[in-house]
C-alpha cells in the first residue's frame, strides 16, 4: 500500500521510507520538519513562511553574527552562538572591550585600543559605542590612553612611564609640566626642573609670587647669595639683613667693613658712629652693672629688657629682676600680666567666667583650682546634655546636672512617653535589704535559673554553699545566687543608688576560668528583655571582698553582644522598670569548697520625712506624662487607662517601645476605672455588668451602646410587681422576654399564673398562690386562675374544698350525710 507522504508543505515527493526529498522554504529533517541553521520558526505550521533568516542583529549578512538562533519558551528569538566582540540576545551590542553599532546595515564591533593601559578584564573599561578608553592606568589619560595624564611626564605609549610633574606649588606657575621632559614652568627668577629653588643672588620662593633680589651690601657681605629668609652672610663686624652697618662692638662701618670698640668697662658697647663709650641698652652705674626702673634681666653685652607689665592687668609697672615676672591682679595671668587667668574672659577686662563646673566640658577646667575656661565671648563650653552661658542648667529633655555625668546631665527616660522631665527633690536613700527572715538564696546558673537550694546553709547573717552535698544535676557553667524577689520588679527608685554585697569563697586553687565570668548579672524590661552584667576585679582565695555596684548604666554592658559598648540609659531604666532576675557570682577558682554572700543591700529612693536627715537621692527623674500615663517615669497606666493588649501591637511597636501603651478603659462610657493590666472594668454604672461593662446588670434589660439608658428595669409583670430577677433584650421594638419567673408564674412578662397557681400579677400588689384544692373534697386538684375556688365533689363546701356542707360529717376520706341528724328530724317531724 502506499501512503502519502508528509512533507509539511515544504517537498513534493518523498523516498521509498518516507523520507522527504528536496526540502524548501528553508527546511530541512525527515519530514521537512525543521529550519535550516540560520533560520527559526515553526517548520510544521505548512507555510512558506515557516522558516525566517535569524536577526543576529539583523537579517542582511553583514549582520549577521550568529550561524544559529532559537526561540524560547515566550516566543522571542534568542541568538545563541554570537561572535567574538558581539553580545545580547540578538548580538546586538558590542562585548566588552569592543566598540561598534552592529544594528546599523555594515556596522560592526572592532576591539578597543587603549595601548595596554587598561585592565581589560574589567568590564566597562571603554566605551562600547564610540571605543574612548573610559579606565585609564599607570597616570595615562587620552581617547587611547596615549598621553599622561595632566601633571604627569613620560611615555604612555612604549615604555608606560608616566611620572608626577612635582611642580613646586610656590615656584611653578601651574602643576603641569612638559609631557616630554618634565620641565615645570618656573616663576620668575626660580629655577630647576621642579622650579624648587631661587637663582643665584635672590631668595624668598615660599612667598608665591617668584624670587625677590637679596641685595646684600658690597662692603659688608662675604657674598651674593643669601639665605632663604634673605639673611645676607656678613664680614665680622658687620651685621643687618643686607650686611649694611656695624654689630655690636665694633663702629664706622666703611668699605673695608668697622673697626673694633675699645670699651671693655661697657661691656665693648661703643657708639656706632664714632666709636665713644657708651653703657648696653636700659643699663646704668659706673661699670653699667645695673636695669634702669622697669627694666630686668642684666647682660652685659646685650644690656636689659623691658618689664613690659600690662597696665590694665599688673599692680605695679615694675617686674622682677631675674626672670621679668610682673605682679598680676586678680584674674590676670602670664610674664607680662597681658592674658586672663583660668576662669576669666576678655582681656583687659578679664571678668569671671562662673562656670559650673558639674556642667563644663572637663578640658577646660582645673580640678585642683575649682574653675574652668570659657570662650572670648564669656561662653562656657557645656558638656552635650548641658546649655546656659554658664552651662548651669540641663538642655530641654535632659535632667540632674551632676560632675560625674560625662554628659553632664541625664537624658529623659520617661518610658519613651516623654521628653519634659526635671529631677524629683525631697527623696533620700534607705536600704532595702536581704534579712535572716526571707527563704534560702537560690543557686542558679546562667542556664538553669529555677537551681536549687541543696548544699545551701544560713550561719548567722551570711548565706553559706557547701560544694560537698550540692546536687549539681541541671546546673552547668559558674553558679549563682539568685536574689529574692524583693530585688525583682519595678526598681526605678534605685537609680543612681547602689546594690551591694559581700563575699567570700575557698577552693583549692583560686584561679580558674569561672572568674573570668561575669560577677554580676541583671535582666529585665517590658516589651523588650535586655541582659546586662557588670564585672570587677575577682576575690581573693579566702579573702573576705565588699563589693559596691553604682546603679547606673556607665559601667554595665550587653550580655551575649559582641560589642563592647556601655548600656544607653533608656535600655537600662527600662531593665529597672521590670527586673526580672538579679545574680551574683557564687563560683570562684578551681575546685570550689564553699561560697559565702552576706550584706546584700539594694539603695532606694524614699521621700524624706520632715523630721528625716539622711544621704540625698539624686537623678531620679519626674516626667511630665502625656494623658494616660503617670508615675515619676511615665512607668504606670493613669485611672480611666489600660495596658493595651500585647496581640495588637504590631512587631515595629514591640521593638520599639518600652512598655505597652496605654490606652482608656473599655467599658461602653459605663465605668471610668478598670484593671491597668487586665482592663477589666471596675464599679459599672447605669446597671450594667460584665468586663466591659457590655451586658446589662441581673434585672435590667436592653443594648449596651453607650448611653445612660442602654439598660432598663426588668418589668415582669410591672417594676414594683416583678417575679423574675432577669430579663433579656428580644422581639422588636426592643422588646424583652423574662428569663426566670419564679414557680407559680409564666408568660413572656410573668404576667400570669402557672397551672395550679391562681392570681393576678398584672395589678399592683398581685401575687400568684399555690391552688390549695383538697385532694378528698375537690373534684381535681385546679383551681380558678383568678379568685383560686376549687371545684368540689357533693356535700363538700369551702375555697379549697375542705369543709362538708351541713348535714354532712367527714368520714373515711369524704363527706356523708349525717343519719342521726336525719332520725331525730323524722322523730321531731312525727311528734308534731
Amino acid at each position: 500500500n502506499c501512503m502519502q507522504c508528509e512533507c509539511n508543505d515544504h517537498a513534493a515527493e518523498c523516498d521509498i521510507n518516507g523520507v522527504c526529498v528536496g526540502c524548501t522554504h528553508n527546511t530541512t529533517g525527515p519530514h521537512c520538519d525543521q529550519c535550516l541553521l540560520g533560520f527559526y520558526g515553526d517548520a510544521t505550521e505548512g507555510t512558506t513562511d515557516d522558516c525566517q533568516l535569524c536577526p543576529c542583529p539583523l537579517t542582511k549578512p553583514s549582520n549577521r553574527f550568529s550561524p544559529t538562533c532559537v526561540l524560547d519558551a515566550s516566543g522571542k528569538v534568542l541568538c545563541d552562538q554570537c561572535q567574538d566582540g558581539y553580545t545580547g540576545t540578538n548580538c546586538e551590542k558590542c562585548a566588552s572591550g569592543f566598540y561598534g553599532n552592529p544594528q546599523v546595515v555594515g556596522g560592526t564591533c572592532v576591539r578597543c585600543e587603549c595601548n595596554g593601559n587598561v585592565d581589560i578584564s574589567e568590564a566597562g573599561h571603554c566605551d562600547t559605542v564610540s571605543g574612548e578608553c573610559l579606565r585609564c592606568l599607570g597616570n595615562t589619560a587620552g581617547r587611547h590612553c596615549e598621553l599622561c595624564r595632566p601633571g604627569y611626564y613620560g611615555d604612555a605609549v612604549h615604555t608606560k612611564d608616566c611620572r608626577e610633574c612635582g611642580c613646586d606649588v610656590n615656584g611653578a606657575l601651574s602643576s603641569q609640566c612638559n609631557v616630554t621632559t618634565g620641565q615645570c614652568i618656573c616663576r620668575e627668577n626660580v629655577t630647576g626642573r621642579t622650579c624648587d629653588h631661587c637663582k643665584s643672588g635672590f631668595y624668598g620662593l615660599q612667598s608665591g609670587h617668584g624670587c625677590m633680589p637679596c641685595g646684600c651690601n658690597k662692603s659688608g657681605s662675604l657674598f651674593e647669595s643669601c639665605d632663604k629668609e634673605g639673611q645676607c652672610q656678613c664680614v665680622e663686624g658687620v651685621t643687618g639683613h643686607k650686611c649694611d652697618r656695624c654689630s655690636r662692638g665694633y663702629y664706622g662701618f666703611h668699605d673695608k667693613g668697622c673697626i673694633a670698640c675699645s670699651c671693655d668697662h661697657t661691656g665693648g658697647n661703643c657708639n656706632p658712629e664714632n666709636g665713644g663709650c657708651i653703657c648696653p641698652a636700659h643699663t646704668e652705674g659706673e661699670t653699667c652693672n645695673k636695669c634702669v626702673k622697669n627694666y630686668w634681666g642684666h647682660n652685659p653685652t646685650t644690656g636689659c629688657k623691658l618689664c613690659s607689665c600690662s597696665e590694665a592687668g599688673s599692680s605695679s609697672p615694675h617686674c622682677d629682676l631675674t626672670n621679668g615676672q610682673c605682679l598680676c591682679k586678680e584674674g590676670f595671668f602670664g610674664k607680662s600680666c597681658d592674658q586672663c587667668a583660668a576662669g576669666y574672659y576678655g582681656y583687659p577686662a578679664c571678668s569671671a567666667c562662673g562656670c559650673d563646673m558639674a556642667g563644663t566640658e572637663e578640658t577646660f577646667c582645673n580640678a585642683t583650682l575649682g574653675v574652668c575656661s570659657c570662650q572670648n565671648t564669656g561662653n562656657c563650653v557645656c558638656k552635650p546634655g548641658v546649655s546656659g552661658r554658664r552651662c548651669e542648667e540641663c538642655v530641654s529633655g535632659w535632667f540632674g546636672l551632676s560632675a560625674e555625668n560625662l554628659d553632664g546631665c541625664l537624658q529623659c527616660f520617661c518610658s519613651g512617653l516623654s521628653q519634659d522631665c526635671e529631677e524629683q527633690g525631697g527623696l533620700t536613700r534607705v536600704y532595702l535589704a536581704y534579712s535572716s527572715t526571707l527563704p534560702f538564696l537560690s543557686l542558679v546558673s546562667q542556664s538553669n535559673l529555677q537551681g536549687t537550694v541543696s548544699g545551701v546553709h544560713r550561719q548567722g547573717s551570711e548565706m553559706l554553699l557547701d560544694t560537698r552535698q550540692l546536687n549539681t544535676s541541671g546546673l552547668t557553667g559558674p553558679l549563682y545566687w539568685r536574689l529574692p524577689a524583693q530585688f525583682e520588679g519595678n526598681q526605678l527608685l534605685s537609680y543612681g543608688g547602689l546594690l551591694s554585697y559581700t563575699v567570700t569563697f575557698y577552693a583549692e586553687d583560686g584561679s580558674g576560668l569561672s572568674n573570668q565570668e561575669p560577677q554580676v548579672l541583671m535582666r529585665g524590661g517590658t516589651l523588650r528583655k535586655l541582659a546586662i552584667y557588670t564585672d570587677m576585679v575577682a576575690p581573693s582565695n579566702g579573702v573576705t571582698t565588699q563589693h559596691d555596684i553604682r546603679l547606673t548604666e556607665h559601667k554595665w554592658k550587653y550580655f551575649n553582644s559582641v560589642s563592647q559598648r556601655s548600656v544607653s540609659h533608656a535600655d537600662f531604666m527600662s531593665i529597672l522598670s521590670n527586673i526580672e532576675y538579679i545574680i551574683i557570682k557564687a563560683s570562684y577558682g578551681t575546685r570550689l569548697q564553699q561560697s559565702r554572700i552576706s550584706n546584700i543591700t539594694m539603695e532606694m529612693a524614699v521621700e524624706v520625712e520632715k523630721s528625716e536627715v539622711g544621704n540625698v537621692a539624686r537623678l531620679i527623674e519626674s516626667c511630665v506624662c502625656p494623658p494616660g500615663y503617670t508615675g515619676l517615669s511615665c512607668q504606670d497606666c493613669d485611672v480611666g487607662y489600660f495596658r493595651q493588649p500585647q496581640s495588637e501591637l504590631s512587631p515595629q511597636s514591640k521593638k520599639s517601645m518600652f512598655v505597652r501603651p496605654c490606652v482608656r478603659c473599655r467599658c461602653n462610657n459605663h465605668s471610668e476605672k478598670c484593671d491597668a493590666e487586665t482592663g477589666q472594668c471596675q464599679d459599672c454604672k447605669h446597671h450594667t455588668s460584665g468586663q466591659s461593662c457590655e451586658k446589662c446588670a441581673s434585672g435590667y434589660y436592653g443594648s449596651v451602646k453607650g448611653s445612660i439608658g442602654d439598660c432598663s428595669p426588668c418589668a415582669c409583670p410591672l417594676l414594683n410587681n416583678s417575679f423574675s430577677p432577669t430579663c433579656i433584650l428580644e422581639g422588636a421594638a426592643g422588646d424583652f422576654r423574662c428569663t426566670a419567673c419564679q414557680p407559680g408564674y409564666e408568660g413572656r412578662y410573668c404576667e400570669r399564673c402557672s397551672v395550679g397557681y391562681y392570681g393576678n400579677p398584672s395589678v399592683p400588689g398581685g401575687v400568684c398562690s399555690q391552688c390549695s384544692c383538697s385532694a378528698w373534697g375537690s373534684l381535681h386538684l385546679l383551681c380558678d386562675v383568678l379568685t383560686g375556688e376549687c371545684e368540689c365533689k357533693d356535700g363538700v363546701k369551702g375555697q379549697s374544698c375542705n369543709e362538708c356542707e351541713k348535714r354532712s360529717i367527714f368520714q373515711e376520706g369524704e363527706c356523708v350525710c349525717d343519719d342521726t341528724n336525719t332520725i331525730l328530724i323524722l322523730v321531731f317531724i312525727r311528734f308534731f
